[in-house]
């Protein structure tokens, strides 16, 4: 790979730079400050036009160069303006460019910590492994993986992938799900059923408006005939205003009560006639229960006479009971006592004995004694004899029929018996007497004011009827029953008006009329009456056709709301994919492009892939992950074989040294350079002196440069690589680099120091360009 043309039209104050490019080494030689450095910044950048952000130090000129770099590569030319890279025709990427192929010489003014050493040796040695790790690196970007456990990240650098991953997933499972419900609802088909539904409403509603057009010239029909009714049945009811229900029921009530109350002043004129008769046979009975109650009240003093013969009686009579057992009684003491008296008598006066003289005597008063008792029971025995005789004459006196004393009392009782009852039932006689002449009274009164209550009612009548001009009551029955038969007809007539016009604010019945003729007018006059055939309607169709209508606007704004929900469902999931972030993953936003179930099917494939692919980049990374893992150790392995000791780099440093060094390896242990003395010694970078430690950097430079092109010659850009040579380090670093140029190589050394330009351009035969100062 080689320059065939490196121009800079400008950069800051450089213009108009164009060297030649030839093989071999070109020198472009020229003071301090005189542009040398610019070119070679404006040619990287031209060359790479990332190299900016990396070059150390940055670009002096802030502004990007204008020229023209061609690069032939494998036989082919890339022009490099800036915007076609080296890396875009090459594996060369910025940092090698800027580490490997140019050489400055500030890069070997090394400075002398240790630490330095180790960070040179990994940037100038680590050619493939920092391509691994830059690969790896990408490898991770691209599966959008986590660092450690290699799961997909979540993470913004990475467009939140494990995020859009789910997010993508959960929506395609979803999307199918809803497609399940659309093909189970018939979702897919609300648009056209409501297309449908809207041209089966409109002929319905045409067949609506025809029935409404026909009902509304029945109606004018119908209540045209009612304004007519409502005008015969005002005028006839004026003529009946007086005659009412009210006042029939008062007059069929008077009637009625008349009839009643004659009646009932006939049952007074029997009662009271009854009554009388009760009266008169009172007093016949009463005078023959007084006269009886005389007769026996005329005896009661000769009852009473009875009474104490009949209990004087029983008291000598008990008294006679009691003298016959002590007659009796005395009988036998008085013979006894005059017996034993004697006896005693003669034994006294025999004996002499006064005890027994005594005990004689006393018998002889016992013996007197008992014939005085004797003689008294005798005289009480007759004495009852003669009372009983006198109980008799008296019972016979007093009226009583008897033949013996035991007869007296029960006649007594009869009397007694027949006594009371003639009292009582005189006594009661009397009474009813009393309550019937009473009675007798109330009813003759009540007779009266019944007499007086039927004429009033008759004068009532009368005047009721002379008030309407009819005779009877059953004339004014019939006006009644007119007029309630006209009533209905007119308050129909009027309610049919009213129900479609309103109640009017007037009275009069005319004016009423003539108000509604005019809404009447109004009610066609939109419809030609002539065109339409009333006959048509129907308010059975009417109603159904209504229903019908309703019904269908009823499904159709189900359908709508169905429709909307159905198209907020479908926004929804549109909205919901056009905010993932899908571009990273696959090309283009996602969005539902038909609102349909097909649309969905073809987003929630479109997702899937979304998905499929941010699985299949970390799938494929993590396997690519552990291929380089094993490519990278094998490559920790191999940066031991980038300076093998018969390699460029070892052959250019033993040259350069004249020997004294033949080899140069890597301690892959201690990340270090070391060399090889010819005596045999290993040695670190730090042990050497400052123009060997520059010549080991540029040997191990150039066979770095040559293994990355694949061990292919290519160019070099020296900055004055050996700016602090002596002249013997200084001849043979051009002695190296025209053994390089020999071997195919292009060097463009731009340098300020003399030696080159007076001595090694024409002792080594160089073209050499000089670059006047800027200034």
């Amino acid at each position: 790979m080689r320059l065939k043309t490196a121009e800079i039209d400008r950069y800051g104050p450089l213009y108009d730079c164009r060297p030649p490019c030839n093989d071999g080494i070109t020198v472009l030689s020229g003071p301090n400050e005189a542009g040398k450095t610019l070119y070679l910044e404006a040619l990287l950048q031209l060359l790479e036009h990332d190299i900016a952000d990396i070059m150390d130090p940055s670009p002096r000129v802030s502004e990007p160069p204008t020229g023209r770099v061609v690069v032939e590569n494998g036989g082919d030319q890339y022009e490099c303006d800036g915007t076609t890279s080296l890396c875009d025709i090459s594996a060369i990427e910025p940092s090698h460019l800027q580490s490997v192929f140019v050489v400055r010489d500030s890069d070997l003014k090394l400075p002398s910590y240790q630490g330095y050493y180790t960070s040179l040796i990994e940037k100038l040695g680590d050619i493939h492994t920092t391509e691994i790790n830059a690969i790896q690196s990408e490898l991770i970007d691209r599966g959008r993986l986590t660092e450690t456990r290699l799961n997909i990240s979540s993470d913004q650098s990475y467009n939140n992938a494990g995020g859009v991953r789910d997010s993508a997933e959960d929506l395609a499972d979803d999307i199918r799900d809803y497609t399940l419900k659309i093909d189970e609802e018939s979702l897919d088909e609300l648009d056209a059923s409501r297309l449908r539904l809207k041209r089966e409403l409109r002929e319905t509603e045409e067949q609506l408006a025809t029935q409404e057009e026909a009902k509304t010239v029945a109606e004018y029909d119908r209540l045209s005939d009612q304004l007519e009714t409502y005008r015969v049945t005002s005028s006839k009811l004026t003529d009946l205003e007086a005659f009412d229900r009210d006042t029939l029921e008062d007059l069929r009530e008077l009637r009625n009560d008349i009839a009643r109350d004659r009646g009932t002043l006939q049952d007074l004129t029997s009662d009271i006639q009854a009554k009388e008769t009760e009266v008169e046979e009172a007093v016949e009975t009463l005078e023959d229960l007084e006269t009886r109650k005389t007769e026996l009240e005329r005896r009661e003093s000769a009852v009473d006479d009875v009474r104490s013969a009949i209990e004087t009686y029983r008291n000598r009579n008990d008294d006679a009971a009691s003298a016959e057992r002590k007659l009796t009684l005395t009988k036998y003491a008085t013979g006894t006592g005059m017996l034993a008296a004697g006896g005693v008598g003669i034994a006294g006066a025999i004996t002499g004995s006064l005890p027994v003289l005594g005990f004689g005597v006393l018998l002889l008063v016992t013996a007197i004694a008992s014939g005085v008792a004797y003689n008294r029971s005798n005289n009480r025995l007759t004495a009852v004899e003669t009372a009983r005789e006198s109980v008799l004459q008296s019972a016979r006196d007093a009226g009583f029929g008897v033949e013996s004393v035991e007869e007296v009392a029960p006649a007594i009782e009869s009397y007694d018996s027949k006594l009371s009852q003639v009292q009582e039932r005189a006594t009661r006689t009397d009474q009813q007497r009393e309550n019937a002449e009473q009675d007798l009274e109330n009813l003759r009164s009540d007779q009266s004011e019944l007499q007086s209550q039927i004429d009033e009612q008759e004068s009532r009548l009368e005047e009721l009827l002379e008030a309407t001009a009819v005779a009877t009551i059953d004339e004014y029955e019939e006006r009644v029953e007119t007029r309630e038969d006209l009533e209905p007809d007119r308050q129909a007539a009027w309610q049919s008006l009213v129900d479609r016009f309103g109640e009017l604010d007037v009275d009069n019945p005319s004016e009423k009329a003539a108000a509604w003729e005019q809404e009447l007018e109004s009610l066609v006059a939109d419809v030609d009456e002539a065109e339409i055939d009333a006959e048509i309607y129907d308010e059975t169709d009417l109603q159904n056709l209504e229903a019908e209508a309703d019904r269908l606007t009823g499904e159709i704004e189900d359908l709508e709301a169905r429709l909307a929900e159905h198209d907020r469902k479908l926004d929804g999931f549109d909205q919901r994919a056009r905010n993932l972030t899908t571009q990273p993953f696959i090309d283009g936003p996602l969005e539902l492009g038909t609102h349909s179930k097909e649309g969905l099917k073809s987003l929630a494939a479109e997702l899937k892939t979304v998905v499929n692919q941010i699985e299949r980049d970390a799938e494929l990374s993590r396997k690519a992950l552990e291929i380089f893992n094993k490519v990278k150790a094998q490559e920790e392995q191999k940066l031991e074989d980038l300076f093998d000791p018969d390699g460029l780099a070892s052959q250019t440093f033993e040259t350069l040294t004249g020997g004294r060094y033949t080899g140069v390896a890597y301690d892959a242990d201690s990340h270090e350079i070391v060399v090889e003395s010819s005596d045999g010694r290993t040695l670190t970078p730090d042990v050497l002196s400052h123009g060997t430690k520059d010549q080991l950097y540029f040997s191990t430079r150039v066979s770095l440069a040559q293994q990355l092109l694949g061990n292919e010659p290519g160019f070099l850009l020296l900055d004055d690589p050996f700016l602090a040579a002596d002249p013997d380090r200084l001849d043979q670093g051009f002695k190296t680099l025209q053994r390089l140029a020999n071997n195919g190589w292009q060097i463009l050394y731009l340098t300020a120091k003399q030696e080159v330009r007076d001595t090694m351009v024409d002792e080594y035969g160089l073209e050499h360009v000089k670059i006047d100062s800027l200034s």
